[in-house]
């Protein structure tokens, strides 16, 4: 968080110094930041994905976790999950919430160079918290 400020502080003064609108800066920053952290925290598959023509396409894979063992990629369309037709990111997300993330994740992948639609199954991360 600390790096995050700094490089806000360094923005500021650059933005002053070439007298570019700061305001608007700050608040696409702002955007990217708090997109960047609804995926991170609706994605218990490791998974970055962004709108792409009407598919959910995945940005990044991050290493270790049930996405990445599943063999997904940066690139690959989610088509559906457990059956159901995703045509974008809210779609997805919506879709991801009713889940039962205590059985495995069924999805339709198009991977884009080689051609192919093909099922991925993959399990949740468990967290290994009991709540009361």
């Amino acid at each position: 968080m600390q790096y995050i400020r700094l490089f806000t502080g360094i923005l500021l003064v650059v933005c002053l110094i070439l007298n570019i609108n700061f305001s608007a800066v700050k608040n696409f920053l702002d955007e990217r930041m708090s997109i960047r952290h609804e995926i991170e925290a609706s994605s218990p598959l490791g998974l970055f994905v962004e709108d792409y023509k009407g598919k959910v396409k995945i940005v990044d894979v991050l290493d270790y976790t049930p996405a990445m063992n599943a063999g997904l990629e940066p690139g690959d369309r989610i088509l559906k999950v457990n059956g159901k037709k995703v045509e974008d990111v809210s779609a997805f997300f919506e879709t991801m919430e009713s889940v039962n993330l205590d059985k495995p994740i069924n999805f339709w992948v198009y991977r884009v160079d080689s051609c192919s639609t093909f099922p991925v199954e993959i399990k949740a991360f468990e967290c290994g918290c009991k709540q009361n």
